[in-house]
């Protein structure tokens, strides 16, 4: 896609940001609803499903709260399409179609009039996967033939509901997941695709939001994240639904879940603005 077909200024936009041999790639992206800084940070968030299925839209949709909160503190905010492992694609593709659109993001950032020095990730199950990966590995790690190479820092991420370790089948229930690593050295790419891998004293600080009685991707997920990020001394902070599902909604008849959607969203916003805003503000 050529520059001339990105409208400079804060409107809304679908652009193609990758074309492949299954589909066009599009991300949304949505502009402050009040500008705040000259170049605003980025709100960037990954639909899940599996990875096997993802929508965009859905992703704006289960963090409205966050999104709507975020805009209104001068954040833009970009939702992604990528692939699936039904479109013949494995799990490094999946990951290196989320790093070529928030590349892409990047290259346009003058345009766009975002910060590619402040990116904030999230994401939900499958797409929390994708966003610590994004957070975590190097960029370098996950290439192909894109166009742009364009570089992007991230501040934080809060990731909700998160498969961390995937080469454990004891940290989740996603049947569907060797779909993904079909035709490659499945246990291998587990093991480098899976973020707790890559975890360094240099990773950015951490929100993972955990529901207790969540039945596909388990806690103990987000708390061996949690037990290695503490381990190498980054910042982080683990938010565990006591009784919450999957998306932090009551799962047992008599028993509402500790914390739930609005306060986990409510907790997102708070932990990115901590960690963005003043620092952005700042210069930092």
């Amino acid at each position: 896609m050529k520059q001339m077909d990105i409208p400079k200024g804060n409107i809304k936009q679908e652009l193609i940001y990758k074309k492949t041999a299954q589909r066009d790639l599009m991300l949304t992206f949505l502009p402050p609803v009040k500008e705040k800084c000259e170049k605003a940070p980025v709100y960037f968030i990954i639909p899940g499903g599996g990875w096997h299925t993802e929508e965009r839209q859905s992703m704006l949709d289960f963090s409205a709260q966050s999104v709507e909160r975020l805009r209104n503190e001068g954040f833009a905010v970009v939702s992604v399409d990528y692939r699936v492992s039904g479109e013949g694609v494995c799990m490094r593709e999946i990951i290196t179609d989320c790093f070529d659109a928030a590349r892409y993001i990047a290259h346009y950032a003058d345009r766009l009039q975002i910060d590619n020095e402040s990116f904030v990730l999230s994401g939900h199950s499958a797409g929390a996967h994708l966003a610590l990966m994004l957070a975590y590995s190097p960029q370098e790690a996950f290439c192909d033939d894109y166009e742009w190479s364009d570089g992007f820092k991230v501040k934080c991420i809060a990731a909700m509901s998160a498969p961390t370790v995937l080469y454990d089948n004891s940290t989740n229930n996603l049947r569907n997941m060797h779909e993904a690593f079909l035709g490659c050295d499945t246990e291998k790419e587990k093991e480098f695709t899976s973020p707790i891998t890559h975890v360094t004293e240099n990773c950015p600080p951490t929100l993972l939001c955990a529901g207790t009685s969540d039945y596909l991707v388990f806690s103990s997920s987000s708390e061996r994240l949690y037990k290695r990020l503490k381990e190498k001394n980054v910042p982080c902070e683990l938010k565990l639904s006591v009784c919450g599902g999957h998306s932090f909604e009551k799962v047992h008849k008599d028993i509402e879940p500790s914390i739930a959607m609005e306060d986990i969203q409510s907790a997102i916003s708070e932990f990115v603005m901590r960690h963005t805003i003043s620092k952005h503000n700042q210069g930092i």
